[in-house]
C-alpha cells in the first residue's frame, strides 16, 4: 500500500469523521465511538505508524458498522411486516370464524361438499323460509292481493322458486354453479363469479321480502296475521344480518 500525503491523510481522516458522524446520527448510536476513533488516530500519529494502514483499516470498519446496521435494520423490517400480516391474517381469520358461526345454526344445503359453505348454509335458510314460513305469507298475500298479477307474488314466486329446493330437485338456479364444480379442470374464477351471483340473488330476494311485509303489515287485518307477519320479519332480519346482507339491496324491488 503505497504511503499517503498530508494532505490525503487528511481528507481520509475527514471521511472517516463525516460517516461516524452520520453513523451516530441514523442509527442513535453513542459519541464514544467517534471518540475512541480520534484516540486512536492521536495514537497512531505519535507512534508514527502507517498512516495509509490505518486510514484503510479505519474506513472498512465504520464501513462495515454500517452495513451491519442496516442487515440488522432490514431484518427488523422484515420481522415486523411478518408480525403485521399474520396480524392481519388472525383479524380476517377471527372474522371468519366468527361468520361462520353466525350462519352454523341455518339447515345446510348439501348438493356438493366442494360448494362453498355460505352458499350453501344461504340455500339452506331459504329453503326453510319456503317450508316453515312462505305458507303463511303466501296466504295473506293472496287474501289482500287476490289477482296475481297485482300482487308481490308475481315477483316474489319466481325468486324463490329459483332458489329453493321442491319435490325431489334442487334449486334451479343452481344448475350452472353445480356444473362448474365438476369440470375439470376447475375454472375458479368463473366459479366464484357463479356463487356471488347467486348470493346476490338471494340478497335481493330477502330484501324484496323484507320491503313486502313491511308494506303488508299496515294492510293486514287479523292479529293471527300480525303475529306471523312479525315471525316472517324476524327470520328474514335475522338472514339479513347473520349473512351480512345489509347493503346489497337491488336498486328496484319490483312490485
Amino acid at each position: 500500500m503505497r504511503p499517503l500525503s498530508e494532505d490525503e491523510v487528511e481528507r481520509a481522516v475527514e471521511k472517516i469523521r463525516r460517516a461516524y458522524d452520520d453513523y451516530i446520527v441514523t442509527y442513535l448510536k453513542p459519541f464514544t465511538l467517534k471518540n475512541a476513533f480520534e484516540d486512536r488516530y492521536l495514537l497512531v500519529r505519535k507512534q508514527r505508524i502507517d498512516l495509509a494502514r490505518f486510514v484503510h483499516d479505519e474506513l472498512e470498519l465504520i464501513r462495515g458498522l454500517g452495513r451491519e446496521e442496516e442487515a440488522r435494520s432490514a431484518e427488523n423490517e422484515e420481522r415486523k411486516r411478518k408480525k403485521s400480516r399474520r396480524s392481519v391474517n388472525e383479524y380476517a381469520d377471527g372474522l371468519i370464524e366468527q361468520f361462520r358461526e353466525q350462519i352454523a345454526k341455518y339447515p345446510d344445503l348439501s348438493f356438493d361438499e366442494k360448494a362453498s359453505y355460505e352458499l350453501r348454509k344461504l340455500l339452506g335458510a331459504l329453503d326453510r323460509f319456503e317450508k316453515e314460513y312462505w305458507p303463511d305469507l303466501e296466504r295473506i298475500l293472496r287474501r289482500l292481493y287476490p289477482s296475481y298479477y297485482s300482487s308481490p307474488r308475481l315477483t316474489l314466486e319466481p325468486r324463490l322458486n329459483y332458489l329453493t329446493s321442491g319435490a325431489g330437485r334442487l334449486p334451479p338456479g343452481i344448475s350452472r354453479y353445480q356444473a362448474l364444480l365438476m369440470r375439470l379442470p376447475r375454472a375458479q374464477r368463473e366459479l366464484e363469479w357463479e356463487e356471488r351471483r347467486l348470493i346476490l340473488e338471494g340478497a335481493f330476494l330477502l330484501h324484496h321480502l323484507d320491503e313486502t311485509i313491511d308494506r303488508v303489515k299496515k294492510e293486514a287485518g287479523g292479529n293471527g296475521d300480525l303475529a306471523a307477519l312479525a315471525r316472517t320479519a324476524e327470520y328474514v332480519h335475522s338472514m339479513i344480518g347473520d349473512f351480512r346482507l345489509m347493503d346489497f339491496k337491488p336498486s328496484n324491488q319490483g312490485v
